[in-house]
């Protein structure tokens, strides 16, 4: 059913996978702000939010809890032990227990640590468009550059063993159809079960490998912590490295596809990257705006909060559509133009408040990096399709695959 005819009040989370809503989200989005920006889920899954400043609110706001777990009818199927697995990651709890958790894994991605990594993520750059260039310069964008770089980054980050970057990947893969918004067959839900313990699996071995043989590296660290007994337990540790190496690639993935894409469509905001490159970090920062890798979270009530004219009550769901936050006329003049130069640009794709994505400046780095040294070795890149395929994701918004031709 074409949005311009489908009534407001039958719009739900489900048509965000419609093939025409994952090729471009955006007019849907502008249809709720304008229409309906606290809008009730026909589909039972509770209150979408649309506006910038009532998304800010809602991530912003201690009545609204990030201790909420899959629905009821997302959680049929899935085993306890899976369930429990998530329900420990940071990313599903309030405080104290976020802040003290959050205390402890900050500390791996302080803005000097980023900046001390980003020679290394220049060679990791220089390495894997080398690769490229043996291979005729033609190259999957996705699989073979923005899928290995942000892997290998957070696995030497963390002290993951870089010949384990496929297979970790895979788990992160699985974790992240879990955590999506889509409806799963069994079978789906089956093997992303079985990656997430899997990956449990693996923490725990590399955990005690640690234990008798420690390494300079943020897994022998936060043992030490843990050893002593007060501030963090085996179970969080497992879960927590689990949310940060698949957080800490699969986003930063979703933001190189999904930036390369709309650089190679606006021409004119390319040839000013190619031209200036002291523009690349604000530059970023629009491209997570403009088309960003997390389109979605989700809240609960823990009281009735009243949010644009609508109240909502104590218990009910609360989806933020972070995509359509940061395409609001009222935030941000003219949303749906890529304007590297635009000013002030503070888009919410990393979130807002205290669940602000702890790896968010390793993302903009490795984004920076990349992005710098495509356009200094390839002025004329081209994309090689027309029609790209995406990742069937209510949450995560990438691509499957990007063919690029790359030229200088």
């Amino acid at each position: 059913m074409s949005m311009q005819r489908q009534d407001i009040s039958q719009i739900g989370l489900s048509d965000l996978l419609r093939p025409d809503v994952l090729a471009n989200p955006y007019p849907l989005f502008q249809r709720l702000r304008s229409e309906d920006p606290v809008h009730n889920d026909p589909g039972g899954r509770g209150w979408i939010v649309s506006r910038y400043e009532d998304v800010e609110k809602v991530l912003g706001d201690k009545r609204f809890s990030a201790q909420r777990m899959l629905s009821a009818q997302e959680r049929e199927g899935i085993s306890g032990a899976v369930l429990n697995a998530l329900a420990r990651q940071m990313l599903f709890m309030d405080p104290p227990d976020h802040t003290r958790l959050r205390s402890l894994f900050t500390k791996a991605f302080t803005p000097s640590r980023m900046e001390a990594l980003k020679p290394q993520v220049g060679e990791m750059v220089t390495e894997l468009l080398d690769r490229a260039d043996q291979a005729g310069r033609q190259m999957d964008f996705i699989q073979d550059f923005a899928i290995p770089l942000p892997v290998t980054v957070i696995a030497q980050l963390l002290g993951v063993p870089v010949t384990d970057r496929d297979r970790v990947r895979e788990w992160s893969v699985a974790l992240g159809r879990l955590l999506g918004g889509r409806e799963l067959t069994p079978q789906e839900s089956a093997e992303s079960q079985r990656g997430v313990m899997q990956f449990v699996k693996y923490f725990s071995d590399l955990i005690a490998e640690r234990r008798s043989s420690p390494a300079p590296d943020m897994i022998s660290g936060l043992i030490e912590v843990e050893e002593r007994g007060d501030r963090l337990s085996t179970e969080e540790l497992i879960v927590n490295l689990i949310l940060l190496l698949a957080a800490g690639h699969g986003t930063t993935t979703h933001l190189l596809g999904n930036g390369l894409l709309a650089l190679f469509r606006h021409p004119d905001q390319w040839k000013i990257l190619v031209d200036n490159p002291t523009v690349t970090a604000n530059a970023v920062n629009e491209l997570l705006r403009f088309d960003g890798p997390v389109q979605v979270t989700g809240r609960e009530a823990i009281d009735e909060v009243e949010l644009g004219g609508r109240t909502i009550l104590k218990g009910e769901r609360v989806t933020v559509l972070l995509g359509s936050a940061n395409h609001d006329e009222a935030r941000f003049p003219d949303p749906d133009r890529l304007d590297l130069q635009r000013p002030s640009v503070r888009p919410l794709s990393f979130g807002h408040g205290i669940h602000t994505c702890l790896g968010a400046a390793l993302a903009r780095m490795e984004a920076q990096v990349a992005f710098s040294e495509l356009a200094r070795r390839y002025p004329h890149f081209a994309v090689a399709t027309d029609t790209p395929e995406r990742n069937p994701s209510i949450a995560f918004r990438g691509l499957l695959s990007l063919p690029v031709a790359l030229r200088n």
